[in-house]
């Protein structure tokens, strides 16, 4: 019967260790602070260009610094702040949705620039 009992308690404390560690929410990635360096500083030139050219660019060059801009600053919020995972997949898909729509727009002002 001692034995009997040893062997469900120790079942109960496994079933309770795994079930602790399913509930643990997974860390996610730590970003080194030279990685966040690097992205502010591509924003401040980003942000740069785009003040510096708005007389000077089209509008599809406005709207593609622009989009990347948006998707730089969706980066440096998706690195500095916690949120829920379902707001941080709707941050990664606006991410890759801005960077989608400058390619697009790159490509446009491309053709248009040396195809047409």
């Amino acid at each position: 019967m001692a034995r009997q009992t040893k062997r469900i308690r120790k079942n109960i404390q496994t079933a309770q260790e795994l079930e602790e560690a399913l509930e643990e929410k997974p860390q996610g990635r730590v970003y080194k602070p030279w990685e966040n360096i690097v992205l502010v500083g591509i924003i401040c030139l980003t942000m740069f260009l785009l003040a510096s050219g708005w007389n000077y660019f089209d509008t599809v060059n406005k709207g593609m610094y622009s989009l990347l801009l948006i998707a730089l600053l969706l980066m440096y919020a998706q690195r500095r702040m916690e949120m829920t995972p379902t707001r941080e997949t709707w941050i990664r898909r606006g991410i890759f949705a801005a960077i989608a729509l400058a390619l697009v727009l790159f490509a446009y002002a491309v053709y248009m620039q040396y195809l047409v």
